[in-house]
């Protein structure tokens, strides 16, 4: 692994451990940036995955625990859609500094060019477009970038699309029916994504009942669409579903809450929602049918990659209808094999990298 105090050259960056190919941490003294990339793999293209702008009370520590788990989920959700690009993260730690944010910014993408295409950055939790188009001035690897930049704009309504349609195919499989007409279903997160898939679901006849940190964001949604606000994401995570939709950070669901669950299916915009892949097989065995959330999400990722490629690649809606496909044999598969379908989904994903691998 690279520590770097300076801005990475090939010369100083070193394969990583664990099964990351490289690990990058620039500590800059001038802005107080501390800022990490992992790039997971680039066995069937450049690693690209956004860029995420969160506090971390746990320091370094935490941030590159989270940033290598995400790197890796980007590896499986780029090729289980079949996407021609690899698995890479970058994680910002936030200390409520936005004075310094443009300044951080053009040194985390000094780091990402010091880097030469192997890691391609774009929006995550806690950046946006605007902050792309600042990046792309001091690199040319960053995407997400609004229309007037010459990019393709936010991907947030995509990554709801796909998991919009990741719960009709979730449904299906439960209980024989896609319909959302009359189903409940509980968001946690309201944000960019979250908030997009909540006006989707209302319009499709859902019932559904949300909640988010901001609590103004909440009520406005809720005068807008008439959706129930919840005091909590505890309350969400005690009420009767048809449906769970985990739209904020990753980790909300362990074995304990697996549990205790009462719904038929979980499907929501968030990586990494499951603590552990243990907890796929708790969920099974009550009968409660997880949603890969690599595919479920991978909306925002096919939008970013079509920038990327622009008319040299497939067209966003064949895409999505492919990764769609995915999903589907998926879930036939994990049925009918009787396992989870997130072990099913990781298994072709990673499949699909050691052929690629062995060519």
């Amino acid at each position: 692994m690279t520590i770097a105090t300076r801005p990475p050259t090939r010369a100083n960056i070193a394969v990583a451990d664990d099964d990351h190919e490289q690990i990058v941490i620039r500590q800059d003294p001038q802005t107080g940036l501390r800022f990490i990339v992992a790039v997971h793999s680039t066995v069937l293209g450049p690693s690209l995955g956004g860029m995420r702008l969160k506090p971390y009370p746990g320091g370094l520590r935490e941030a590159l625990e989270d940033v290598m788990g995400l790197a890796r989920t980007m590896t499986l959700k780029a090729s289980a859609t079949g996407l021609e690009l690899g698995g890479g993260k970058a994680v910002m730690i936030d200390d409520g500094r936005d004075d310094l944010r443009a300044a951080r910014l053009e040194v985390a993408a000094a780091v990402i060019e010091g880097l030469e295409g192997a890691y391609i950055t774009a929006e995550d939790i806690g950046t946006t477009t605007a902050d792309m188009d600042y990046i792309s001035r001091f690199s040319h690897f960053a995407v997400g970038r609004s229309r007037e930049n010459g990019g393709r704009g936010d991907p947030s309504p995509v990554t709801a699309e796909t998991v919009f349609q990741g719960m009709r195919r979730g449904l299906a499989a439960a209980t024989g029916s896609g319909t959302l007409e009359g189903r409940r279903v509980g968001i946690v997160g309201l944000g960019k994504v979250g908030s997009v898939l909540a006006t989707r679901l209302v319009e499709a006849g859902a019932r559904v009942i949300a909640c988010d940190l901001d609590s103004e964001r909440c009520e406005r949604l809720s005068a807008r669409h008439g959706l129930d606000v919840a005091p909590s994401a505890e309350a969400i995570l005690a009420s009767e579903l048809d449906v769970l939709a985990p739209c904020a950070a990753g980790g909300l669901i362990d074995d304990a809450l697996a549990r205790g669950l009462d719904c038929r299916v979980i499907a929501g915009a968030a990586n990494n929602p499951l603590t552990d892949r243990g907890v796929a097989r708790v969920l099974m065995e009550r009968d409660i049918l997880y949603v890969p959330d690599f595919l479920a999400n991978c909306g925002g990722l096919i939008h970013v990659s079509t920038e990327w490629y622009g008319d040299r690649g497939p067209r966003e809606s064949e895409l999505i209808a492919r990764a769609m496909e995915r999903l589907d044999l998926a879930l036939e598969t994990a049925e009918a094999e009787a396992t989870p379908p997130i072990e099913v989904a990781e298994r072709q994903a990673l499949e699909r990298v050691a052929a690629a691998r062995n060519r």
